[in-house]
């Protein structure tokens, strides 16, 4: 390290609070930690639904054939990958702007999220194939957005010694939207033989989870050493 680096590391300390089982267990008694979990549970639900199911609504709904389904997927895939590189950008310059770590991701992960359910409630009653894929592009656009903040959010909610236990309990939450969204969706078009219905019940989830980040997300979560008992 040059000498820069090391007096930096030596302003801010290099000395970590060991987590203990009292401080992990204490996460779960801020509702941020509670806003956080059933927030990205709506948010990989949704990304699941159209990880796993994408192509298959093209071939069903859209009667697309194999080989356009190929190429027409790719462009809401792509789209995602650049929600992800615009949620971290955005972020940043909402701090630079001004709004605390927390604020600027709650900002960007509650209009996300019910910028996603919008459009992907215009996707499900649209008759234009060439508009639901245009609202499915700026859906994975927005919720891989809501994604990118939802992970800043785990490092800024918490004291750096509980970062990666937050983390954790955060995409705990996620992968159980994460398994369920194939399966209920899978069941849902079996049944009604349309993916309008889980297009919908996916934006309920999403809304759902644009709620929890609203009304639970905001309160620092104090290690246990500095809670008042």
């Amino acid at each position: 390290m040059t000498a820069a680096e090391h007096d930096y590391l030596s302003d801010h300390g290099t000395e970590a609070h060991r987590v203990t089982w009292q401080d992990w267990r204490g996460l779960f008694c801020f509702r941020t930690t509670w806003g956080m979990i059933f927030g990205f549970f709506g948010t990989v639900y949704m990304l699941w639904l159209y990880y796993a199911w994408l192509p298959q609504y093209l071939e069903i709904q859209w009667h697309f054939s194999i080989a356009k389904t190929g190429w027409v997927a790719a462009v809401p895939f792509m789209c995602g990958v650049v929600g992800s590189l615009a949620g971290g950008r955005i972020c940043d310059t909402l701090v630079r702007r001004g709004f605390s770590p927390i604020t600027s991701c709650k900002i960007v992960l509650v209009c996300s999220l019910f910028g996603t359910v919008l459009c992907t409630v215009l996707a499900a009653y649209t008759s234009s194939s060439v508009f639901a894929v245009g609202c499915i592009s700026v859906s994975l656009f927005l919720i891989n957005c809501t994604s990118c903040a939802a992970w800043a959010m785990a490092t800024v909610a918490a004291d750096r010694s509980c970062t990666a236990s937050l983390g954790s309990i955060q995409n705990f939450g996620g992968y159980l939207g994460g398994a369920l969204a194939p399966t209920v969706t899978g069941f849902i078009v079996q049944a009604t033989g349309s993916f309008r219905p889980a297009l919908l019940v996916g934006a309920l989830v999403v809304f759902s989870a644009g709620v929890a980040h609203l009304v639970f997300v905001g309160e620092p979560i104090l290690p246990a050493r500095d809670r008042v008992t």
